[in-house]
């Protein structure tokens, strides 16, 4: 299962061991990506915490690591979203399977929003499978374009997560209304993050549309 944790802590508060305690969390997060557990990692542009997703067995599992991870102390606020693949993009859905090395490339230039979509599909009516489609093109668009990080539904079927790299919060609001779903949003949530420096693959919009399976 796949688990979006949102974890909230100041820099600040780890002392003079804020080194060693970074070090030793980053060791801990290569461990997951090594086990194929690690989805992604971003760092909120508000300078309090981390964002990332966990491909767990079960719920408990999710509890443990989270308890686990070596800045869990220091941990002010985690908050779990349960999270399942998008249909369209399978890609997302998986743990990364090699840890691109800070510097082994050129950063990437990348502005990241995730946005948090609440969708309620009944308003679509008889134009729910047309809009669906047609969403579906609008962020293949935006992948081919290299603005698509990332992309997952929640578990509650309530709605969407989306990663976009684009230049500002005025493109954000522009694509949005963009959106052929757009008229059944019910709530949007815009979180700014930006690249953890020591998974910078993460930031990376997605290069190809791997199709989803026949």
């Amino acid at each position: 299962m796949l688990a979006l944790v949102d974890v909230t802590f100041n820099f600040t508060s780890l002392g003079d061991k804020a080194q060693q305690l970074v070090r030793a969390e980053w060791d801990e997060e290569e461990r997951l990506l090594a086990k194929g557990q690690f989805v992604g990692i971003w760092r909120k542009a508000n300078g309090m915490g981390t964002m990332f997703i966990l491909d767990m067995p079960n719920n408990e599992a999710v509890g443990n690591q989270v308890r686990a991870m070596p800045l869990y102390p220091f941990f002010t606020d985690v908050k779990v979203t349960p999270l399942i693949g998008h249909p369209n993009f399978p890609q997302f859905a998986r743990g990364a399977t090699t840890h691109e090395k800070p510097d082994s490339k050129p950063k990437p230039d990348s502005n990241l929003f995730l946005c948090d979509v609440r969708i309620e599909y009944l308003r679509a009516g008889d134009r729910f499978q047309e809009l669906v489609q047609a969403e579906w093109r609008a962020s293949e668009s935006m992948l081919a374009k290299r603005q698509l990080v990332g992309i997952w539904r929640r578990a509650n079927a309530l709605g969407t997560y989306v990663l976009w790299n684009l230049p500002d919060a005025d493109a954000v609001a522009t694509t949005l209304r963009g959106m052929p779903l757009y008229p059944c949003f019910t709530k949007v949530d815009v979180i700014p993050l930006m690249m953890h420096p020591n998974f910078p693959q993460f930031a990376r919009p997605a290069e190809h549309h791997e199709k989803p399976a026949a």
